[in-house]
């Protein structure tokens, strides 16, 4: 049974995407939807918090948070965008069997490119303590945040470009810090504390708009850490 437990927490990543998605068809009820994406990543977090605890792994648990992290940061994402597509923005175009395929397109695409991500994190073994790329759960957290922004509201190429700067930094080779702690010394994670800090920090002062700034800063600071590591390896050389 104890072996079970990190799976049954990733099945309630699976089910609280799928509840996403059902809630994002439900009239202004994408803040909801985006919720319990956020939700999701509490659980995605804890399965393998849980794993670590209770030091069990297996393979089919694996593959299992990858497949519920396909709907619960790739799929209930684009699926409130597309959905804010069809409620905020005025542009006309042909639907085919009720689908508005322009408005589908971009939102189609970044699943793709999630999807895409999380199989290349599954066989790559540089990823083990650090991230080649931008995780999905970030990802998502900054597509989901969008609904929060009113100038969206009246410019489908700003979302559309974002969706592509999502897509490409998802699959690129761009270093970032794991947030996991091994331990709680200042010198082994003072990156992520400054992360946490700085994160708290524009939480206050802008809510839910703070994600992307947030994600933003996440990729600075990661950059700023993997110089200063290089420096420090070229000079013990």
């Amino acid at each position: 049974m104890k072996k079970q437990i990190p799976n049954i927490i990733t099945l309630l990543n699976l089910s609280t995407g799928v509840t996403a998605i059902v809630i994002a068809f439900q009239n202004n009820k994408l803040a909801i939807a985006a919720m319990m994406v956020v939700l999701a990543s509490f659980f995605d977090f804890f399965d393998g918090l849980a794993a670590r605890l209770l030091r069990v792994k297996s393979t089919i648990g694996k593959e299992l948070d990858s497949l519920a992290d396909v709907v619960s940061f790739g799929v209930a994402p684009a699926i409130i965008v597309y959905r804010f597509y069809q409620q905020n923005i005025n542009f006309q175009t042909n639907e085919l069997f009720g689908v508005n395929f322009l408005f589908l397109l971009f939102p189609l695409l970044y699943v793709c490119f999630a999807a895409y991500r999380l199989a290349k994190f599954n066989i790559d073994t540089q990823q083990s303590e650090n991230f080649r790329g931008l995780p999905t759960p970030a990802a998502a957290f900054v597509l989901i945040s969008l609904p929060f922004f009113p100038f969206f509201h009246y410019s489908i190429i700003i979302i559309s470009t974002v969706i592509i700067a999502l897509c490409y930094l998802m699959v690129s080779n761009l270093p970032l810090f794991s947030l996991k702690f091994k331990n709680l010394k200042l010198k082994d994670n003072l990156f992520r504390y400054i992360l946490i800090c700085l994160s708290i920090l524009l939480l206050i002062c802008f809510y839910f708009k703070a994600v992307p700034f947030i994600i933003l800063t996440y990729m600075i600071l990661s950059i700023i850490k993997f110089s200063l590591s290089k420096k420090l390896e070229k000079k013990d050389a």
